[in-house]
């Protein structure tokens, strides 16, 4: 018998604080350890209106929180109803909100994701300077626990058995950030090829009319057969996402959750990095790409003029669209690559495998294709 079927169940407190694709991204690492340790009494702190994401997961009891003063009742609440936690894991988060729910809740080991607080957190991972998106919450919980292995995959699955496909495309144009955000001729452009690709199919738009680039897109026009669907909660948005074939997707916090659903994906990615987005063993998602941008990252974070995301998608679907350069900041990474290397995309259907707990970058699967030539879309 080992030891770890002898000992007494754990008690572990994972903390969840930030945006919708980092929570989603972390979580893998909450589901990864609750399946590894199905005896240990898994405890997950996360925000009020993402708590239903993860309300019916298998193992692991879900406390939701809407503002910071409700956070800090709940703790105190535990804090003197019930035993200390073995093990309190900052997964996400930042300021000084976790600096005090760390002195508040008891637990025999704090570890957070670095030193920034470590007259609190006496503990930390030593994590890569590049790393994934997934790793530093993972590294975190790998401190306590030395022998979990990292996800291969992002999935609630609780998520995934809603899921009813109904002959529907969809497509998620609009990010946080506007040069991640597809622009309307963009989109028209995208919804006319997947309707002609589809046959029989319905083309979806998922927009939230609360985001900042989504008025441009609500006033545009969009090809017959495809639809423009607005959600203004994230219960509505799963619900979207419930009945989807396939989704097209720029880089953003829905493509997490969707891939996290199990909802085929292509996904597009202009400034950001294809590598670091994604896990290892992801199913079901192509990551498409200017294949002269490689594995860089653009750091011109108030760039709008999206051109590294339209060539891509242009070039992926064979829409003859004319993205100039002209009017990208000056920093912009396309402005060091000849243009007809800017025609070629690649187009990758696994990410790079985690091994040996390091950040260990191999090709995957991966095709470079013409913008040129029609390319097949999914």
């Amino acid at each position: 018998m080992s030891a770890a079927e002898t000992r007494p169940p754990r008690r572990v407190l994972f903390v969840l604080r930030g945006k919708l694709g980092d929570t989603v991204v972390s979580f893998a690492t909450v589901r990864a350890y609750a399946d590894a340790h199905t005896g240990d009494q898994v405890t997950l702190l996360v925000r009020g209106n993402y708590a239903f994401l993860f309300e019916r997961e298998a193992g692991i009891r879900v406390l939701g929180f809407s503002s910071r003063l409700a956070m800090f009742a709940k703790l105190a609440l535990l804090r003197y109803s019930e035993p200390p936690f073995d093990a309190l894991l900052v997964l996400l988060g930042a300021g000084p909100p976790i600096a005090r729910l760390g002195r508040l809740v008891r637990a025999r080991r704090k570890i957070f994701l670095d030193g920034r607080f470590k007259d609190v957190y006496p503990e930390w991972p030593d994590t890569p300077r590049d790393h994934r998106h997934f790793e530093p919450a993972w590294l975190v919980a790998r401190a306590y626990e030395p022998g979990l292995a990292a996800p291969q995959y992002s999935r609630i699955p609780s998520l995934a058995t809603r899921r009813r496909p109904a002959k529907v495309i969809g497509i998620a144009p609009v990010s946080d950030e506007t040069r991640r955000s597809m622009t309307p001729r963009l989109v028209q452009a995208l919804a006319a090829a997947l309707l002609e690709r589809h046959a029989g199919h319905a083309v979806h738009v998922l927009i939230n009319p609360a985001d900042a680039d989504a008025k441009p897109l609500l006033e545009a026009a969009l090809p017959p057969g495809a639809r423009l669907r607005s959600f203004r909660s994230l219960d509505g948005l799963v619900d979207e996402l419930c009945v989807l074939e396939h989704l097209h997707s720029t880089d953003t916090g829905l493509y997490h959750l969707a891939a996290a659903m199990g909802v085929p994906l292509t996904t597009y990615f202009g400034p950001t990095q294809p590598w670091k987005m994604g896990f290892p063993a992801q199913p079901d998602l192509a990551r498409v790409r200017i294949a002269a941008l490689g594995g860089e990252h653009c750091e011109e974070k108030g760039c709008r003029r999206p051109v590294c995301l339209e060539i891509p998608v242009a070039a992926h679907i064979g829409a003859p669209i004319d993205s100039r350069i002209d009017g990208t900041p000056p920093g912009c990474l396309l402005r060091r690559h000849a243009r007809p290397d800017l025609e070629q995309v690649k187009v990758e259907s696994a990410a790079p495998a985690v091994q040996d707990g390091a950040s260990a970058v191999q090709d995957g699967a991966s095709a470079v294709q013409d913008g040129a030539s029609a390319v097949p879309v999914h």
